[in-house]
């Protein structure tokens, strides 16, 4: 980009296209000097229809739109003309005043324009009822309208164009089907409206006089006094304007009709006269009643007055409700991205009139103004980006602050960000982007639906990943946001970004659905202007002119003139000058000089010192530093305060910087801000918020720089002394966790000021700190071993996860860096790097329950951790906390979830975001839900599925088998199906086409909308000297799509990779690797192909079928690096920095992409790896093997970012870590599970067909009991009080035993009291309340045997289709009866004579039909005798989450019962409950959607609240088998998991009270 001159747009024909440009067909837009947004009209702009367009067109939307003004004309007006005083466009007040009056700032405004000209020539037929009837229409259907949902209409009419809106809505309350939107019309303005007409036809002729045109209109036909439509209307009216607020405006004076003058409407006509009506004079005609003079005219003050009243009624009935639901929405989004202010802290007030330059700079105002221009229909295409750049000091920063009010003045929609590059927090790109996310979220409805969106999909991002926050939020969210509203970002001092290179090609490749305008600043570097030239013409290129400077120099003078240590005007005069003179155009200089004269009161003194400050920045810091040495008592304050403005991550407030002093040095300041003035005032100084900063970059520049001076600064040093600090804080005993649960409430709210500082920063300064040294480690290890669960707690506080894994990052870091220096031995080391381990899982695995409840941290998760982690070790120990027994949990385990398949293999498999979705062999696909593993939804795709790929937004997939290829929607509809004529291996997305490889070597592209074939190229296999193209035809094994489809890479059996471009169809060339001798290459035996997503990072991967894992350059082809790695199927992380293999004995190995590094190995001997993926947060990886599939999360994928990351040659040093076992462990599953209702014990079936007996207050397997045949597994399972346990095997066989217990408390088998087969599958087992008796459900048959002598008492049998949903149910109490729930009715049968039914034989059990289906069954169900209730669990087959919870007062007495009906009063809580459990003294218990153990009480239960206990982890309850779990006869929780029994203690202590929404 040349700067040659200072200044170059680009021209029109030079624009890259931006969707949504030219879409905005009904925008009307202001001028320049009460500009809003839109097009800045020239005087010599020609307006072709000065009336308006006819319709209803939008003139301004609010960013936060909760009401809508339609403004509609009366005869011979026009949407535009009626409204505007003459032909100035800034006088059309509807849209250049009202948008910049703050009572309007929510506020959407429209007009309306329909044909009332009685000028026209052509015949017209239409009446005011045909323009009341085209104007509610146009209402309804116009999408700004529509998008507003239930937003309030205040209609503002004038003349004939209030009756035209009274009939509008008179037709709106008499449409039944849309009351709805008659409801959202709130409020009527009427502006001289002749409401009966006129008076004896004078009215009539006053109009017909007053335009001049004789001829007859309908329209004017219904405005004659007693009219039958305007007597219709008014009648009409009234029976609905009682819902109505009325606002009528009459005229005072007389309309000039050329050669006379007359009142066109009358005070009588123009006044309702209904009691609610307010009524008002405007001292004006008819014709400027509605247009006025300026913003200062009485008449227009009056209006806009009584609109902002009418709002502020409004408001009071409806926008309170919405205020919170956006308050709720912004701490949702401040989670999320993790910002939670603007930032205006960093915001630079300009003195009042500098800048202003800019403000009138024709390229400035061609890049602000813009778009579509109604009036002339024209469309001005001007530069997105506007770069202005300067030397250091130079006022760019000010100047940024000053383009922010002035976009802000004119109600635009303004996001901004400040670098600093000596703010840790304002130093990288991701801080930027997320930043102006939430900015323009909270600025904008429709963006912040879109983050909502993201959020409500579960869309996760690495918070230090630009690339990533730029593809989620931005690309597949911020961006396709269909606002209309320009939206303008503010970037101030790039260049100390410290990776702004990557900002480029995002903007390179901007295109958003809404205009958008970048504003930035830096310094004049040759690097940044070469980013620029990236963008080419779309860029206006300028710089501060040292005109501009020394006249914003000079104004910010005379703002400072008085204080000056003269006294005489004309001596301030000229002493300004000399500095102006001397400052060389830079502002820091002059403010520092100010700052030195202020406290010089000699005259001498004065002149000396001006001619000793050196002009040059550096010299002037040399002479402050030189002062400071000499003069200074108090030093060691003065290099602590420079200390902490130089390393801490975020300016300190002065609060924060007193108390790190104290803490630092031992210093107890008294006033912090005059001793910064005092002792380093030229260095540092406190803004206008409290924050201590430095005065400038280069100051900071110059400490760092400067290694002469006693007061440099050594980075590794000072942040060694900040971060002990900050531990020394965290070590204190304001940081003490809680000694039990009952302290959790009495701690107090307040921490003091260093408080968060210290808890959000400390590892970053530990991270920057010189590694070596002890100290920092000794401090550490105290701070983890006592109070780190309250710094956990702080975090969680603050609604994100992201400081618990920015700290682990740092930590692991650390520790890596300590490593290089020291042998990684001692208690300190183990301590952190535990942690480190620790701090990633607690996210991973609880980080939801965290957030809901963070006082968990305390007693609740610590005991569900790993024994051999830091956090179970020295926090999971207290008598008062959740004890957890049973179950092998040594380590961290790093699979997370198994699914296994039962019936079908699985063959492909592909991740987007917070799901998942596996293709089987039977054509199945199943989408699972990352977080649960539960299976979301199933799709048929009808045939063995090939190939699985999501698009970027992911809410589409593609899926490809031998003979079809079929796009998805997520939510479970089939969008489109084409045949293939070969086999796909590969398929992939770009914005408009799916794209897939064929084992043809075809490549196909299909439109992503309707399936069309766009394009079908044939790619002939090539070798490398095949320059005549004869090479035979070969079928390839496998394909890759790179990036943005630029490249194919084709792999074969025992051939080369072959590369092509895609954009051209050219052949780039072949991939090949030495051949083991070192003479020649070969490219043979290619397994896999997979190219690196990150376009940063062009690299090809490449598996061959002998072992070897090689990285390519694909477009020169060269070979980077090669190993050997059994790559079987590969996946990359989604910033492309890690690879992961999968090998043919089932081990997952992670490797860093660019260098093969193998980061970690996981052995896992039970499959091949058939396919890999990773989740969209690249924290995940899910594999296939086969008929199972694995989801692992090793803490390895835990990266920092490129810039911070140490070295990947550093870490080769270290070996891999290597997990799992070296031999298959196969696991006996347990299959079924019950409790004995009295005794501690429970009894447990296991897959292989055993019965065992378990303590159910340690979890540990006590006795194996007996046996079912050998590998048939144990379905149901049921004990009684009598020691009696019977069971039931899948091939339907039952066996019941007697126990007994040893005076050891071993059980063992006394006798067998039956072993029977109906020869049917078994559905239930119960046993009568005093074990008399045992009940044998089976699919077509009942049968009741006698547990003591082991005789059958009584069966029947029923055709299975009799019954659609059913469940026997054993009544409480001496009387037992046997109840069987039948379809929509309750069965009552006798034990002892079974099946007698009890009298009445039955009596009805009402609820919706919806679950009288064969795809539901009753799961459980349960009889509480203390609170007479009935719960039914109904679920769908296969899953055994809860559909359906009714909760039924049984009746004391059934013989009187007429039927039941559900509970309403429960009827909330059902749609809290994922897994319902039983019942625990009369408290109904359950797993809520958030996987807590809670419950309500059965007694008292009032539909409005339940209690969470205890979080429950989702391994325990999810994946596709379910829940398995009992209560045990103590009132604990007992879990089945992989062949082991968790049982959970001391958890009911617990209690959160949950509010029911």
């Amino acid at each position: 980009m040349s700067r040659d001159s200072k200044v170059r747009s680009r021209p029109d024909t030079a624009i890259t296209n931006t969707p949504g440009l030219g879409d905005v067909n009904d925008v009307a837009l202001p001028g320049r000097r009460f500009h809003v947004w839109g097009l800045r009209r020239r005087a010599s702009d020609a307006i072709d229809d000065v009336r308006g367009p006819l319709g209803l067109h939008l003139l301004h939307l609010a960013a936060e739109p909760l009401v809508d003004f339609i403004f509609v004309h009366g005869l011979r007006g026009g949407s535009i003309k009626t409204w505007r005083k003459g032909s100035d466009p800034k006088q059309f007040w509807p849209q250049d005043w009202l948008p910049l009056e703050p009572a309007f700032r929510n506020v959407s405004i429209h007009t309306f324009g329909y044909n009332a000209d009685w000028g026209d020539t052509k015949d017209s037929f239409l009446n005011v009822h045909d323009f009341g009837r085209t104007l509610l229409a146009e209402m309804k259907i116009s999408p700004h309208i529509r998008s507003g949902g239930r937003n309030p209409i205040v209609l503002i009419g004038h003349s004939m164009g209030g009756l035209v809106i009274k009939k509008a809505y008179i037709l709106a309350r008499q449409d039944l089907a849309n009351q709805d939107f008659a409801q959202r019309i709130r409020c009527t303005f009427f502006l001289a409206t002749p409401h009966r007409g006129s008076d004896s036809a004078k009215l009539l002729n006053n109009i017909l006089r007053a335009s001049g045109v004789l001829s007859g209109r309908q329209y004017i036909t219904d405005l004659e006094k007693n009219s039958a439509s305007t007597q219709t209307i008014n009648d009409e009216f009234r029976n609905f304007a009682d819902e109505l607020m009325l606002y009528s405006f009459y005229e005072t004076t007389k309309t000039n009709l050329g050669v006379s003058s007359a009142m066109i409407v009358e005070r009588d006509s123009a006044v309702l006269g209904y009691k609610h009506e307010q009524v008002q004079y405007l001292n004006a005609n008819h014709r400027d009643i509605c247009k006025y003079e300026s913003p200062l005219d009485p008449n227009y003050i009056t209006v806009k007055n009584a609109l902002a009243t009418a709002i502020d009624e409004i408001s009071r009935v409806g926008h309170a409700s919405k205020g919170e639901n956006s308050r709720s929405q912004t701490k949702v989004l401040q989670a999320y991205l993790d910002v939670y202010e603007k930032p205006d802290d960093d915001l630079d007030v300009a003195v009042k009139g500098s800048c202003e330059w800019i403000d009138v700079k024709e390229d400035f105002e061609e890049w602000r103004d813009a778009f579509r221009d109604p009036l002339s229909g024209k469309v001005v295409h001007n530069s997105r980006y506007y770069w202005i750049s300067a030397k250091p000091a130079n006022g760019k920063s000010v100047l940024a602050g000053h383009v922010i009010t002035h976009l802000q003045q004119l109600e635009l929609d303004c996001s901004y960000y400040f670098f600093h590059h000596g703010n840790k927090s304002y130093q990288k790109l991701n801080g930027l982007l997320r930043s102006l996310a939430y900015q323009m979220a909270i600025s904008n409805a429709i963006v912040r639906q879109k983050l909502l969106e993201l959020v409500d999909d579960g869309v996760q991002f690495d918070k230090d990943d630009e690339r990533a926050i730029w593809r989620k939020l931005f690309i597949n969210g911020i961006l396709k946001a269909e606002t209309h509203r320009p939206q303008y970002w503010v970037i101030d001092a790039l260049d100390e970004c410290i990776n702004y290179p990557v900002l480029f090609p995002f903007l390179t490749k901007l295109e958003s659905a809404f205009p958008l305008r970048v504003f930035i600043t830096s310094r004049i570097q040759p690097d940044i202007e070469k980013q620029f030239v990236r963008l080419g013409h779309d860029v206006i290129a300028a710089e501060i002119s040292p005109l501009d400077n020394s006249k914003d120099i000079e104004l910010y003078l005379k703002s400072r003139i008085d204080d000056l240590p003269v006294d005489s005007s004309a001596e301030r005069q000229e002493l300004a000058k000399r500095i102006l003179s001397k400052s060389g155009g830079c502002f820091l200089w002059v403010r520092l000089v100010l700052q030195v004269l202020e406290n010089i009161y000699d005259e001498t003194t004065i002149e000396t010192v001006l001619e000793e400050i050196p002009e040059e920045m550096t010299e002037f810091y040399d002479r402050t530093v030189k002062l400071m040495s000499k003069t200074l008592r108090e030093k060691d304050i003065a290099k602590a305060i420079l200390r902490w403005s130089v390393v801490c991550t975020r300016p300190l407030k002065t609060p924060e910087l007193e108390q790190a002093l104290h803490l630092d040095i031992g210093a107890n300041v008294r006033s912090i801000e005059k001793s910064i003035e005092g002792l380093c005032g030229q260095l540092v100084f406190v803004d206008k918020n409290k924050s201590v900063q430095m005065v400038h970059p280069t100051a900071r520049d110059y400490l760092l720089r400067n290694q002469l001076s006693e007061f440099r600064i050594d980075l590794g040093a000072e942040h060694e002394k900040a971060a002990i600090t900050c531990l020394k804080f965290l070590c204190s005993d304001e940081m003490k966790p809680p000694r039990n649960r009952r302290l959790l409430s009495t701690r107090p709210a307040e921490h003091s000021a260093l408080c968060d500082y210290a808890c959000t920063s400390f590892s970053e300064h530990i991270f920057a700190a010189h590694s070596e040294k002890n100290d920092i480690l000794v401090l550490l290890e105290r701070f983890l071993k006592t109070n780190v669960l309250t710094w956990i707690e702080h975090i969680l506080r603050k609604g994100s996860l992201y400081y618990l894994t920015r700290t682990a990052k740092n930590l692991k870091a650390y520790v890596e860096g300590r490593a290089k220096h020291l042998p990684p031995l001692g208690s300190e080391f183990r301590t952190v790097e535990g942690w480190a381990t620790d701090l990633i899982r607690l996210v991973a695995k609880f980080g939801a329950p965290l957030l809901t409840d963070p006082t968990s941290i305390y007693f609740l998760i610590p005991p569900l951790c790993p024994t051999d982690s830091a956090i179970y070790r020295y926090s999971a120990k207290s008598p008062d906390g959740l004890i957890l027994t049973g179950i092998t949990n040594i380590i961290w385990e790093d699979c997370i979830s198994c699914i296994d398949f039962d019936t079908s293999r699985a063959t492909a498999l592909a991740c987007g975001e917070n799901v998942f979705a596996i293709g089987m062999r039977s054509g199945t696909i199943t989408l699972y839900n990352q977080t649960t593993f539960q299976a979301e939804r199933t799709f048929q795709h009808l045939e063995p599925v090939k190939v699985l790929k999501f698009d970027n937004s992911c809410k589409r997939f593609a899926s490809a088998g031998w003979k079809m290829i079929k796009l998805w929607d997520r939510t479970g509809s089939q969008i489109w199906s084409q045949c293939l004529a070969s086999p796909c291996i590969a398929v992939a997305f770009d914005t408009k086409h799916v794209a897939g490889v064929s084992k043809a070597s075809h490549v196909t592209l299909w439109d992503v909308v309707d399936g069309a074939v766009k394009s079908d190229h044939f790619y002939r296999y090539r070798a490398p000297d095949d320059v005549d193209f004869n090479a035979p035809h070969r079928a390839p094994l496998a394909a890759a799509f790179s990036n943005n489809l630029e490249i194919l890479a084709l792999g074969y059996r025992s051939q080369y990779v072959c590369l092509w471009d895609l954009g051209n169809q050219d052949f780039i060339g072949c991939c090949s690797r030495p051949a083991e001798d070192g003479s020649g290459t070969v490219g043979l035996c290619v397994g896999t192909v997979h190219f690196n997503p990150n376009p940063d990072m062009n690299l090809l991967a490449v598996g061959y079928q002998d072992g070897e894992l090689a990285i390519f350059e694909p477009w020169s082809r060269e070979l980077v690096t090669v190993v050997d790695a059994n790559a079987f199927s590969l996946a990359s992380s989604p910033d492309g920095r890690t690879l992961a293999v999968g090998d043919s004995c089932g081990t997952v190995q992670i490797w860093d992409f660019e260098t093969l590094t193998l980061l970690y190995r996981i052995k896992s001997f039970d499959f091949e790896v058939k396919g890999l993926a990773f989740s969209g947060d690249g924290l995940r990886l899910v594999d296939i093997r086969d008929s199972r599939s694995k989801v692992w999360e090793p803490p390895v994928l835990v990266r920092k970012t490129v810039e911070e990351d140490v070295s990947v040659s550093d870490a080769a040093a270290t070996p891999a870590i290597t997990v799992g076992l070296d031999y298959f462990n196969e696991i006996l599953n347990i299959t079924a599970l019950a409790a004995h209702p009295n005794l501690p014990v429970l009894f447990a079936g296991k897959s292989n067909g055993c019965v065992a007996a378990y303590d159910s207050m340690t979890g540990k397997e006590t006795a194996l009991l007996y046996s079912h045949p050998k590998d048939v597994f144990i379905t149901t399972i049921a004990s009684c009080k009598n020691n009696i346990v019977a069971t039931a095997d899948a091939g339907g066989t039952v066996q019941v035993w007697e126990l007994e217990k040893s005076t050891k408390g071993c059980w063992s088998t006394r006798s067998q009291i039956l072993a029977t087969s109906p020869k049917q599958s078994i559905k239930q087992l119960v046993f009568s309340q005093e074990g008399q008796h045992l009940l044998v459900s089976a699919a077509s048959s009942a049968a009741v045997w006698s547990t003591r002598t082991g005789d059958l008492v009584w069966s029947s049998e029923f055709v299975p289709g009799e019954r659609t949903v059913w469940k026997w149910l054993s009544t409480p109490g001496p009387e037992s009866e046997l109840l069987l729930i039948v379809d929509n009715k309750i069965e009552r049968h006798s034990w002892s004579s079974f099946p007698t039914a009890t009298s009445p034989l039955s009596f009805l059990l009402s609820y919706e039909e919806t679950l009288k289906s064969y795809q539901i069954e009753i799961q459980n169900v349960f009889l509480d005798a203390n609170s007479q209730h009935l719960i039914v669990d109904f679920r769908k087959y296969g899953n055994n989450a809860t559909t359906k919870l009714l909760v039924f007062d049984y009746p004391s007495s059934p013989a009187s019962s007429n039927g039941l009906q559900p509970n309403a009063d429960y009827f909330p809580l059902g749609e809290n409950v994922k897994y319902f459990f039983g019942v625990i003294r009369s408290r109904l218990a359950f797993i809520d959607k958030d996987s807590w153990l809670s419950s309500v009480d059965l007694v008292s239960h009032s539909g409005k609240e339940y209690i969470r206990h205890f979080y429950v982890p989702h391994e325990v309850v999810n994946g596709n088998t379910g829940v398995l779990s009992v209560l045990t006869a103590a009132g604990d929780i007992a879990f089945a998991r992989e062949g082991e029994v968790a049982v959970m203690r001391n958890g009911m202590k617990f209690h959160a009270v949950i509010e029911i929404t």
